[in-house]
């Protein structure tokens, strides 16, 4: 892949972020209320767009994509583990894009939801060879168009509709924590774009700006629609017409295919291949099947899971970097063990409502991990070989 300039970059991440899933995501928030939801959206994307830029600034300046810097810290083990956890979650990301654009299309054009999952799934294919093969403008034209249209949907809510009272409930530090978790769950793959930018500097700012700003955008749209009007996401979309279809569509594709592209970069680190076009192609069918099925009730549930792996493994890569380590051989006990102890510590956080799980996770594991490399460095190297 060619250098992606700060501009590009910047209109990367803005289409990452700027998606149903996310819109969904900020109606889910709606029982708070527009002041504390969206006082819990702006902490939370604070938090969670740092990790995320952050972790793109570390792949730029070792010039790695996202899982070879994983390796710097786990091992060639540790890292396979890790890989697979990402793929699994990034094939399901595609799955829930897929099956979320699918709904508002079918139920715009009067089709069925099988024929729209499929087509939908095909365009997000064309979009990824397109990108990776081709041209970025296409990309950053679209993401443009997709921030203007949904700004001014989000302005003709404000202005039409009046204050409707929401059931259902969602704890304040939860909300946060759904708001940390989107930005994290891209930490796994950010390096795949961001060891192609120009600069240090212009890596962190854009992507940190572009992911933040249409997040934030898709965030406060879903919670005013569901706010102000009451109705279900995809139910307020299905009713706006060709607009809310274009929207849907663009957000899907210029979502989806980061996932797509870079699963299939991770699954280098799993088995080593040479076509990634077709292992491209292989994904968005996974996708596509398991679009048919994911049980969305569990949607919530979903992203919590994502911070509990990845806010632990990232953890473990950031503190190494700060402190110039590499682990070059197979594993890292202390790194696979820090890890361990962040999922299980993350899980304690959340189950019992303790504080902002990511950053308690995250203080954990930096002083398990720290420690833990202290008395290594006292009885043997710094990982050992298997």
């Amino acid at each position: 892949m060619n250098k992606i300039k700060n501009s590009s970059m910047f209109f990367l991440w803005a289409g990452a972020a700027i998606s149903i899933t996310e819109i969904y995501t900020g109606g889910i928030i709606a029982p708070l209320g527009i002041i504390k939801g969206i006082s819990a959206i702006l902490i939370g994307h604070i938090i969670g767009t740092l990790f995320l830029a952050f972790g793109g600034y570390i792949s730029f300046k070792g010039k790695k994509n996202a899982m070879d810097k994983v390796k710097d810290s786990f091992g060639g083990y540790g890292t396979k583990v890790v890989s697979i956890l990402n793929v699994l979650q990034l094939v399901a990301w595609s799955a829930i894009m897929i099956i979320q654009g699918a709904r508002v299309v079918s139920a715009q054009i009067k089709i069925p939801l099988s024929i729209s999952i499929f087509a939908v799934g095909i365009i997000v294919f064309l979009w990824s060879f397109w990108f990776n093969n081709y041209t970025k403008k296409v990309n950053d034209i679209s993401v443009i168009i997709l921030i203007v249209i949904c700004i001014l949907m989000f302005l003709g809510i404000h202005r039409g509709t009046g204050n409707i009272k929401i059931g259902g409930s969602v704890s304040f530090t939860t909300a946060i924590e759904m708001a940390i978790a989107m930005p994290v769950s891209w930490l796994p793959l950010i390096g795949d774009y961001s060891k192609d930018g120009k600069s240090g500097k212009g890596v962190f700012l854009s992507s940190f700006f572009g992911y933040f700003i249409g997040s934030i955008l898709m965030y406060a749209l879903g919670l005013y629609i569901t706010v102000f009007t009451g109705m279900d996401i995809i139910q307020f979309l299905s009713s706006k017409g060709i607009i809310a279809s274009l929207i849907v569509l663009l957000a899907t594709v210029t979502t989806t295919f980061v996932d797509i592209c870079s699963a299939a970069i991770s699954s280098k680190q799993i088995y080593n291949y040479k076509d990634e076009n077709r292992v491209t192609f292989v994904f968005c069918l996974i996708s596509i099947l398991i679009a048919f099925v994911f049980p969305m009730e569990n949607y919530q549930n979903f992203l919590l899971i994502i911070g509990s792996v990845f806010v632990p493994v990232y953890t473990v890569v950031i503190i190494d970097y700060i402190l110039k380590r590499t682990c070059k051989l197979n594993i890292n006990f202390i790194a696979a063990f820090s890890a361990i102890f962040g999922v299980i510590a993350y899980n304690y956080f959340t189950n019992n409502n303790l504080g902002i799980p990511t950053v308690f996770t995250f203080l954990s594991v930096m002083i398990v991990y720290y420690i833990g490399t202290l008395l290594q460095s006292k009885i043997g190297k710094y990982s050992f070989k298997i």
